[in-house]
């Protein structure tokens, strides 16, 4: 019942709103899939970079499907280790800098993502209702040597999806990429009370700029845990000990295969403090001289396909 409800809910929405200027993407000439239009003759279905991603196969999530569509060689997102990387998010390409090269023109609208649409259609309530993204890397340019536990989320914007221009603090160790390219990917998931639920990623080439000589490599990153405090599930404090402590990898849910999450429909993990993910740069994600006996317990632990909470398997 309470499905259908939604559906007719999206069904109204879409009369009133053009279907153009729905969801949300990472815009950025360094994407994969930049230039994907509903019209590609590549896909059966609408694939360009802002459609949610939902009990999709593997191919079809990973990379948004869009390995076909690579950037060009000389186009890399910027991070500049210890500063703030601006991204780009918007319900189209219309509404970024990058307008030019859109099917429907100049549609920006300030820093609002989704130009002449409420926050409904990023699935948000208000800017209460935010539940955060990351922003994850991969020290690796050949993309097919990279797996989806191999990303490293290292920053997090828990307002995100609010504005056009989202800061992402890039933490001051991170290392330089080798051969001065990286792969990166924008992560999220939104809340469960507005619209249905799904997550979203868009890869990119990306490098870091501004790198110590000395700076530490990356951890190897592990499954994210549910652990702060959630009051909407009755739950009123935080668990810290079951926090997964150091680099964590994003979160995959909710697709027909290669999940890390198994969190049941109406608990959806997010990029903010219930699993850990601070606002901001995430400076625990390296490997420091200092053995600590925690890291080596992390390191052991096994993905469980049982939610916290809801202790069913999905």
């Amino acid at each position: 019942m309470i499905y259908s409800v939604t559906r007719l809910f999206f069904i109204v929405v879409a009369v009133v709103v053009p279907s153009v200027y729905a969801h949300i993407a990472f815009w950025h000439p360094s994407m994969w899939g930049f230039n994907v239009t509903d019209k590609d003759p590549a896909y059966p279905y609408d694939n360009r970079p802002v459609v949610p991603l939902a009990r999709m196969t593997f191919d079809e999530w990973w990379f948004h499907n869009h390995l076909r569509y690579p950037p060009h060689p000389n186009d890399v997102f910027e991070l500049p280790a210890g500063k703030a990387a601006i991204a780009e998010l918007g319900c189209n390409k219309g509404a970024t800098t990058w307008w030019n090269s859109s099917e429907g023109g100049d549609v920006r609208q300030g820093d609002w993502p989704c130009p002449r649409s409420t926050s409904v259609q990023f699935h948000t309530k208000g800017i209460n209702d935010v539940k955060g993204c990351a922003l994850a890397i991969v020290q690796e340019s050949d993309i097919s040597k990279i797996k989806p536990e191999d990303f490293t989320v290292f920053s997090v914007n828990q307002t995100c999806v609010w504005h056009r221009f989202t800061t992402f603090q890039v933490p001051a160790d991170m290392p330089a990429c080798p051969g001065g390219k990286c792969t990166c990917a924008w992560f999220w998931i939104h809340s469960p009370d507005s619209g249905s639920e799904q997550m979203y990623m868009n890869a990119f080439q990306c490098t870091v700029t501004g790198s110590k000589h000395d700076a530490p490599a990356l951890m190897k990153p592990q499954v994210a845990r549910r652990c702060g405090a959630d009051p909407e599930h009755g739950i009123t404090h935080s668990t810290p000990s079951n926090c997964t402590r150091g680099a964590k990898q994003p979160l995959y849910w909710l697709q027909n295969e290669g999940n890390n999450m198994f969190e049941d429909y109406m608990g959806p993990p997010f990029y903010n403090d219930l699993y850990d993910f601070k606002d901001g740069a995430q400076n625990d994600i390296f490997v420091t001289n200092t053995k600590n006996p925690a890291h080596s317990k992390r390191d052991a632990y096994q993905p469980s396909q049982f939610s916290r909470f809801w202790g069913d398997a999905l």
